[in-house]
């Protein structure tokens, strides 16, 4: 009977089965399964197949046991349970056989041109997807929506780069600005002649690598932010430091407040304003900048259009001017002292030297230390850009006790980032660094040596990463200051001295090393831990002595020449964030036209050059961002200055200077003075300076 059923079940197992996407059972599966179409008709068979008289159902009714029964179902079972889960047929999506039929789709996306969409849905599940996001398989009817679509995000797109590109402009203006300002920074930092207190007064145009002249702790560019200056390194002689002659354009960002204790001569910030008219509420508040826009005046046909001319006003800053790529930033400082003097000194608005007189207490006021600025920044030549910077005073010259509207410095330069040239009035490059005094003369004769004179400076920047850089400087000045009193009294010409040049330039330079990389100080200034400087003077001197007017027309007197040299060291250290020291030391001969040697030049006696050293030394410490205290001492020692002449003058200071907002500095200064005279012997002094200053 097995024999019999073996055909059958091989026959009903070879069936055709009705067609699943065209193919047999036997097409799809493999020789060793069964197709689910088998084994319903072989189990159909088994019920119903008559097995000789029995069928399968009447043999489970009779209780007679079949012969060939039991392997029967053991064969079903052991052939359904080795059957796969039944795969149903994918359902297509929607819209799918549609987007295949749209010519040119199989061939965007590399499909074969034959299978059925089933076909290519069973071999690729994301295909769906796929058809959605390529163009090319849409189907016309979303051709019309598409464009609407396209057309909106094309519109929405160009608004966008227009947004961007406005933005880029502000954005590439604001970092002119403040690649400016940090190129004055890192010259002021590494020996860029600015004031040891005073804030940055703009963007120097000369690289932003290794700041000129002198480093100067002055409040560095804070946007909004007003920032006291610390006593870092400045850039000025004895008298003043100098700022930095250009201006930083109006992009968005306020630099930081004039600094603190910023001295006489140094100028207040130049800060960078926003070039946006600011609200009332705005403008109220302290530091923030109000601007005023000039009507546009329309552009010729074809013409390029160019941005309105703006001026804008900052409360402590000053105004800045803004035209056909130049800026112009004028600012002022109206500072009243009070000199209350145990003795009197000379002179009374400049306590340089104690009087050899009796003891006579004294009481001045003066606001001969006032200061005017005017800083220029020209568009560029090229990769150059060209500017100017100007301070005027009240004061004639720094012994003079008078009122008069001075120039102090008046210079114009041009830099490309490494180099910078500048010519006019201008601050020695030799001994740069001031103390922070009250008093613009910083110690002058009282061991720090430097004025201010007519010169010609080149400079070069350079660094090597961000933990070394400097500067080196170089310059032709006039053997003879415009900080001292040179008049001569024509009625009386034979007690008359006459120092003039002997027919050639003084030379001067200077090597500022910054070491370390810069970091945040207190103060809002940005310093290197330790600065260095060297800096050295040649010349000669004529001097006219024991003139005698014996023809109108010729004068015959006493003709010598006096060689003049000087050799200095400066540096500073900033101890962490709040504390730190600086200082100065130098030797030389004939120096009194530099402020050195008790001001004496030479001996009268032998018309021989007076020899002289000194120096100054200061801690200073930030209790807060807007208050700060100094401590100083300085010497000057002035060896062979014949009879009569000064031999040491000192002096020790101690100040307090407080902030108290962008516009207004008060200040309180204790000084011992003691000086030595050949023949009068030590005279000394306790003056009490008191300072307010408003920034406008």
């Amino acid at each position: 009977m097995c024999a019999s059923l073996k055909p059958k079940i091989c026959v009903f197992c070879a069936e055709p089965s009705p067609l699943i996407d065209g193919k047999s059972p036997h097409q799809e599966r493999s020789s060793s399964q069964l197709s689910l179409t088998c084994v319903l008709n072989l189990a159909r068979t088994a019920l119903v197949f008559p097995l000789g008289s029995w069928s399968l159902i009447g043999l489970l009714q009779q209780r007679r046991p079949g012969p060939c029964w039991l392997p029967l179902l053991l064969a079903g079972g052991a052939a359904i349970a080795l059957l796969p889960p039944a795969r149903a047929e994918a359902p297509k999506p929607q819209g799918v056989a549609a987007s295949l039929a749209v010519p040119g789709c199989r061939r965007a996306l590399g499909l074969p041109a034959t299978p059925t969409p089933a076909e290519l849905l069973r071999a690729d599940p994301g295909l769906a997807a796929k058809l959605a996001a390529a163009p090319a398989c849409r189907p016309p009817s979303d051709a019309l929506s598409r464009l609407e679509r396209l057309e909106q995000e094309l519109a929405a797109s160009r608004q966008r780069i227009a947004a961007q590109q406005s933005q880029l402009a502000a954005e590439t203006v604001r970092q002119d600005t403040l690649a400016a300002d940090l190129a004055q920074l890192r010259r002021q930092l590494t020996g860029q002649t600015a004031s040891p207190g005073a804030a940055i007064p703009g963007a120097a145009i000369s690289s932003p690598p290794a700041a000129s002249a002198r480093p100067a702790g002055g409040a560095l560019p804070v946007a909004g932010a007003s920032q006291s200056a610390g006593p870092a390194t400045s850039s000025a002689p004895a008298l003043a430091p100098a700022p930095s002659p250009t201006i930083t354009p109006a992009a968005g960002v306020t630099a930081a407040a004039t600094a603190p204790g910023s001295s006489a001569l140094a100028p207040g910030p130049l800060a960078a304003t926003p070039s946006t008219p600011a609200t009332p509420a705005t403008t109220a508040a302290a530091g923030t900048p109000s601007t005023l826009t000039a009507p546009a005046v329309p552009a010729p046909a074809g013409a390029a259009t160019a941005s309105a001319p703006t001026a804008t006003y900052t409360p402590g800053k000053g105004f800045t001017l803004q035209a056909g790529g130049a800026t112009l930033r004028l600012w002022a400082e109206a500072k009243l002292l009070g000199f209350s003097s145990s003795r009197y000194t000379f002179n009374p608005g400049q306590p340089l030297i104690v009087s050899p007189k009796d003891p006579s207490p004294s009481y001045d006021l003066s606001a001969q230390q006032s200061m005017v600025y005017a800083a220029f920044r020209g568009p560029k030549w090229g990769s150059w850009t060209p500017g100017a910077f100007a301070i005027f005073w009240l004061q004639d010259n720094l012994l003079a006790e008078g009122y008069s509207f001075t120039p102090v410095v008046a210079y114009g330069e041009i830099g490309n980032g490494a180099w910078r040239v500048a010519a006019g009035q201008n601050f020695d490059v030799f001994a740069p660094r001031d103390p922070d005094t009250l008093p613009n003369g910083k110690l002058a004769a009282t061991g720090n040596p430097g004025a201010y004179r007519p010169q010609f400076r080149v400079e070069r920047n350079f660094e090597a990463g961000p933990g070394f850089g400097g500067v080196v400087q170089l310059a032709a000045s006039s053997p003879v200051t415009t900080a001292l009193p040179s008049n001569v009294d024509l009625a009386n010409l034979q007690s008359q001295e006459i120092v003039e040049d002997n027919g050639w330039p003084n030379l001067e330079a200077r090597l500022n090393f910054g070491f370390g990389a810069y970091a945040d100080r207190a103060g809002g200034r940005s310093l290197r831990p330790v600065e260095l400087g060297v800096s050295g003077i040649v010349g000669q001197l004529r001097v006219l002595d024991n003139i005698r007017p014996s023809d109108p027309l010729t004068l015959v007197s006493d003709r010598s020449t006096v060689n003049v040299w000087g050799a200095a060291i400066d540096g500073q250290i900033a101890l962490g964030r709040r504390f730190g020291l600086s200082g100065e030391l130098y030797t030389g001969q004939g120096l009194g036209e530099y402020m050195a040697g008790i001001l004496q030049t030479y001996n009268r006696a032998t018309n021989q050059a007076v020899p002289t050293a000194g120096g100054w030394g200061q801690f200073y410490v930030y209790l807060a961002d807007n208050l700060r205290l100094n401590l100083g001492y300085g010497i000057d020692n002035a060896q062979d200055s014949g009879v009569f002449g000064l031999q040491v003058n000192s002096g020790v200071f101690a100040n307090v200077l407080w902030d108290v907002n962008p516009w207004l500095q008060l200040g309180l200064e204790g000084n011992y003075k003691l000086t030595t005279y050949d023949v009068f012997g030590d005279k000394n002094a306790w003056v009490v300076i008191s300072q307010v200053m408003f920034r406008l």
